[in-house]
């Protein structure tokens, strides 16, 4: 965020501060610390600012979704991109802080149509309690002193897995230091057929995984160019650095 940035909004809820930083270029939420929550160009609101929001677009190439999970929605910059990259797909954002939700479509410009719908409750247990599924869960869950723990257990990836389509896709944000849970990826791969992990570079760590065939080749290549394009953005370099979870 840059020094320049001007508070525009501040509101309190039971979780504490929440704030909208605007430096006439870009706008960024924040929680009441100098971590960036969301980043937005404001006057291309679609084009993704964070490198980690970049790489989970990969998750395009090994799904074609009819139907996308975003828990964890914050400022709504992702959402914002997919609609713009799948205009026909539907869209459920589900975000903790009703405050928060209200600062997206206010600040971020996130769309308000039929196509786009967004829960207010918390991630882990609108996995256990809604009765449909979906192609592809996006996972970002962070609050102002770091990651909801709820995202690292084995339960969270046991209910995701439950909601998947076959064929579906989980995509997971941590950062680097969450390389060291074990726990973690021994969840991750007995429960999912395919794992692989992104390092964006930036000091996050990108999880994708999939409920799919492992003779399944995951990577749709005739995909890239259409898609970047779409995106604003190439997409070679995150897949670069997709590994197989080791």
């Amino acid at each position: 965020m840059k020094s320049s940035a001007q508070e525009i909004h501040r509101s309190y809820d039971e979780l504490g501060p929440i704030q909208v930083m605007d430096d006439g270029h870009k706008r960024y939420l924040a929680f009441g610390t100098d971590d960036e929550q969301s980043c937005q160009l404001i006057h291309q609101p679609h084009l993704l600012q964070h490198e980690y929001t970049r790489a989970i677009l990969l998750s395009l190439l090994m799904v074609t979704p009819k139907h996308i999970t975003v828990i964890g929605t914050g400022g709504g910059t992702l959402l914002t991109s997919l609609h713009h990259i799948l205009p026909e797909c539907q869209l459920q954002g589900v975000e903790l802080r009703a405050k928060v939700a209200r600062i997206a479509y206010k600040y971020f410009q996130l769309p308000k149509n039929d196509l786009i719908d967004l829960h207010i409750g918390d991630g882990f247990a609108y996995l256990n309690d809604v009765k449909t599924t979906t192609d592809l869960i996006i996972a970002d869950m962070y609050l102002a002193e770091g990651i909801d723990q709820q995202q690292l257990s084995a339960q969270f990836i046991a209910a995701s897995f439950k909601r998947l389509n076959q064929g579906g896709w989980l995509v997971l944000n941590y950062w680097l230091d969450h390389k060291l849970e074990a726990h973690l990826a021994e969840a991750l791969q007995q429960t999912f057929d395919q794992v692989y992990m992104c390092d964006t570079g930036g000091g996050n760590w990108v999880i994708f995984a999939g409920k799919v065939d492992i003779n399944k080749e995951i990577i749709r290549l005739e995909n890239i160019k259409p898609l970047s394009k779409a995106a604003g953005f190439s997409l070679n370099h995150f897949l670069k650095r997709l590994v197989v979870l080791a």
